[in-house]
């Protein structure tokens, strides 16, 4: 490539690297001797992002063949290049990429061009959005990027977009790939935005949100994506606990990167039951929520040591500090009335619960948590999410009579089927009364259902308030 391209030359050019690297993808050969076939050179122990090679790769495809499904439009600029996607999977915990890394494998976002200035002409794959633009000649031209590829063959080839029953009903299945995941390297130039989904659901709830987000250049040079996944069947409080200790160790990270000043910055998205989670982690309840379920004091509990150590954990607990402001969507602050339907209750019945569960290092024995919590009264399953939702558990009057952390700012988002005015309104699932928080910087009714992440309006409504919170800094 020498001066700079017109348009038809441009288009020319990547017409033929296109198909040449189709031919150059298409063999079993090794990279080497692929690009050596077709009069090129190609040196596969290049470095790629995050740390990795072309010989890393499970899969390397152009960002054209990535299917969208229910993503929404493709976000793309045009320019020099093919955009191309690779797959580096994840076996084991300790094959991750990087720290906080998806559980299964992580995509690269890469931009295929040939180098015809040498001779034999040599490829190189080069990443976004770190290199958006490419020398010809004395000019910088703007490559060929794919915002949405990436997103697409994540959410494709990662158990984070997986909605299936299993969560709800054998929790204990999914504990190994509950965490809080990273979408890239952690950078800490920019403000984390994480991301927590409701009952029965998954990260994947939010990939349309997620989608148009990443295709906006002011959120790719500000902002990074978290996403917290957890096993729904178990009750919020619980995976509010894991929630906590999650982000304090990822505090603890980002301290070893740099200056905090960005983390601390951070925004929290919680549709559903994640709203509840992420709220529950910004209130300061003082002794409320312990007294809620338990009627005699922490050392008198009858239970071993260990699991005194996590109740404590998880129902007397100091506030994230990190999270600057909030953003809740659908999210029952006071239950929700379906949760009291017979077929609820049968339902909760067919949650099996795992044995143990380890919060900030301490295993509590579930069977020990149910009947110090049942010797106080309470007679419904108090440990699985569908009992934890009903309007009448205890620990939600504790939340809403204990204050936010000083300094939080936060939104609500609700939906509004349309069969009522705001007061008498509901999403099918979570009526205006439980949804509504005094003190929001704004509430926003949604004309949708209780699944109303990927609605344009509540999709411009986030981006609202991420923009006003760059003004904000």
């Amino acid at each position: 490539m020498g001066r700079a391209p017109s348009p038809v030359a441009r288009e020319a050019y990547n017409e033929a690297v296109r198909k040449l690297f189709d031919q150059l993808r298409c063999s079993s050969e090794t990279w080497a001797q692929k690009a050596q076939k077709l009069g090129t050179t190609l040196d596969p122990n290049r470095p790629l992002p995050p740390g990795l090679t072309l010989r890393d790769l499970e899969t390397l495809v152009p960002a054209s063949s990535v299917p969208l499904k229910g993503m929404g439009e493709r976000h793309a600029d045009p320019g020099i290049g093919v955009p191309v996607v690779g797959w580096k999977s994840a076996r084991t915990i300790t094959e991750r990429s990087f720290p906080f890394a998806p559980p299964t494998g992580i995509p690269l976002n890469l931009t295929a061009v040939l180098d015809f200035s040498s001779n034999p002409p040599s490829w190189h794959f080069l990443s976004s959005p770190k290199q958006t633009t490419i020398s010809v000649g004395r000019r910088k031209e703007p490559l060929a990027v794919d915002w949405s590829a990436s997103g697409g063959l994540y959410w494709h080839l990662s158990n984070l977009d997986d909605t299936s029953l299993i969560k709800v009903f054998l929790p204990s299945r999914l504990i190994d790939h509950d965490g809080l995941f990273l979408t890239s390297p952690y950078d800490p130039r920019k403000i984390p935005v994480v991301f927590v989904h409701g009952l029965n659901s998954s990260p994947g709830t939010f990939k349309r949100l997620y989608n148009h987000l990443v295709g906006q250049q002011w959120f790719r040079d500000h902002y990074q994506a978290l996403f917290f996944s957890y096993p729904t069947g178990i009750g919020w409080p619980y995976n509010a606990a894991k929630f906590r200790r999650r982000l304090r160790e990822a505090r603890a990270y980002a301290a070893t990167q740099g200056s905090l000043d960005q983390w601390d910055k951070m925004v929290v998205v919680g549709h559903s039951m994640g709203g509840v989670i992420s709220r529950a982690s910004l209130v300061d309840p003082g002794t409320r929520f312990y007294d809620a379920s338990y009627n005699r004091p922490l050392e008198k509990l009858r239970v071993s040591g260990s699991t005194r150590r996590a109740i404590e954990s998880i129902r007397l607990y100091q506030p994230l500090l990190s999270p600057s402001r909030a953003i809740f969507m659908a999210a029952p602050h006071r239950g929700s009335p379906m949760a009291d339907r017979g077929v609820i209750h049968w339902l909760s019945s067919l949650v099996r619960l795992p044995k143990t569960l380890t919060i900030d290092f301490a295993t509590a024995t579930l069977d020990e948590i149910g009947r110090a919590i049942q010797s106080n009264g309470e007679t419904r399953p108090p440990l699985t999410s569908f009992g934890t939702l009903s309007p009448t558990y205890k620990p939600y009057a504790a939340i809403n009579q204990s204050p936010f952390r000083p300094g939080l700012i936060f939104h609500s988002i609700i939906g509004n089927r349309g069969k009522g005015k705001r007061q008498g309104s509901t999403d099918g699932i979570v009526p205006y009364w439980s949804s509504h928080l005094p003190g929001a910087q704004s509430e926003t009714m949604i004309p949708a259902n209780h699944t109303l992440t990927g609605h344009p309006e509540t999709i411009a409504e986030v981006s609202r308030i991420l923009r006003l919170h760059l003004k904000k800094r």
